[in-house]
């Protein structure tokens, strides 16, 4: 069965290059007080921002050579991040990072759940994206789908300078009814110009997964 269906506000967050994903969590200073939700709105940095920035950027594996991919993935963390029906949103770090001597341009991102992620109802996410630290927060698209589709949602593409880096932030918001749900969280980088029949160029961008739980009302 083929489903491909966009039921939620989602992230897409513009990057370039061989690029490594990072992502850490938090609670707090970068949540939106009652009534901002959804606006594009400034807050204050990530607290552990100084600290991710500092993370070394891994370089591209046997096995990402082999399939052609640009762009190497490390995501975090490593615990599920859990957004509460009604509850403040959680925010999730996304390192980008050229390891190569050229400029590669137009690398956007997109981001997925499963058509399965809460039982086939609409999950009732809300997805923002900031460049961090302390960028205005907007809205992008959540692609809720069961098919590999990088492009579609993908906006906010970038170049990133040789062997330069780029940090965003993610942040994501459960509605009041809200069903529970639980799987994994996909970032697509992606070229923006890349052929939609180009499989080859298609899957040589690169992606990163963290889990995401919706908890149960009440």
């Amino acid at each position: 069965m083929h489903v491909n269906r966009v039921w939620a506000r989602s992230a897409v967050a513009a990057a370039a290059g061989t690029a490594i994903l990072f992502g850490t969590a938090c609670e707090g200073p970068s949540a939106l007080a009652d009534g901002d939700k959804g606006s594009a709105s400034k807050s204050a940095p990530n607290p552990g921002f100084a600290a991710f920035r500092g993370k070394p950027c891994p370089e591209p594996t046997a096995a990402d050579r082999t399939d052609g991919r640009l762009i190497t993935t490390v995501v975090g963390p490593e615990e599920d991040v859990t957004v509460r029906p009604g509850g403040e949103p959680r925010t999730v770090l996304v390192k980008l990072c050229n390891t190569t001597g050229t400029t590669l341009r137009d690398i956007a991102l997109s981001a997925q759940v499963e058509w399965d992620y809460a039982g086939e109802r609409k999950p009732g996410l809300t997805l923002e994206r900031r460049e961090a630290p302390d960028g205005d927060w907007h809205p992008v698209e959540l692609r809720v789908a069961n098919d590999y589709d990088p492009l579609a949602g993908a906006s906010g593409a970038k170049d990133l300078p040789a062997h330069g880096t780029r940090i965003v932030e993610y942040r994501i918001s459960a509605a009041e009814d809200a069903p529970a749900g639980r799987g994994g969280f996909g970032i697509h980088a992606v070229r923006a110009d890349t052929d939609p029949s180009d499989m080859a160029g298609l899957r040589s961008g690169g992606h990163g997964t963290f889990r995401l739980v919706t908890a149960p009302r009440g």
